[in-house]
């Protein structure tokens, strides 16, 4: 071989070379991917929670300033883009809300002590509700890997 050919071969790249490198480039896209579908996923279900949160405390503030009963319908009446369950006080488990249950916030200032579960796809957060402020005093968060 002469040496103008030997030189073309040791710069330039094989077939499988290319193909291996594509590969890498690919699979390192495909986790990039994944882990922003999670990150999107796990902001929904933060932003449902906050919803939540900020319904309650305009639930109690309203009914405090215009001093009559608030009622927040449980099944629908709660923003949620997935799942949303209730446990009441004296309930084990959390369930679905059912048709007409509703969450009272009193012009006394005092709301039902309840906790809320929300879920998506990427996990759940549990809020318990403090019956003297509206505010979410408990906040647990799980995040499916």
């Amino acid at each position: 071989m002469n040496p103008r050919a030997r030189r073309v071969c040791a710069v330039g790249f094989t077939l499988i070379e290319v193909c291996v490198a594509m590969a890498i480039g690919v699979l390192i896209l495909g986790v990039a991917t994944m882990s922003m579908a999670g990150v999107q996923g796990e902001a929904r279900l933060k932003k449902m929670a906050a919803q939540v949160e900020s319904l309650a405390r305009v639930s109690l503030l309203k009914a405090v300033m215009d001093q009559r009963l608030v009622r927040v319908d449980l099944n629908g009446g709660l923003p949620a883009d997935g799942r949303v369950q209730v446990r009441r006080v004296g309930e084990k488990s959390f369930r679905n809300p059912q048709r007409g249950e509703v969450w009272e916030f009193s012009p006394t200032g005092v709301c039902e002590p309840v906790e809320v579960r929300v879920s998506n796809e990427a996990g759940e957060i549990e809020l318990g509700f403090d019956p003297l402020t509206g505010c979410a005093v408990r906040k647990e968060v799980r995040v499916s890997l």
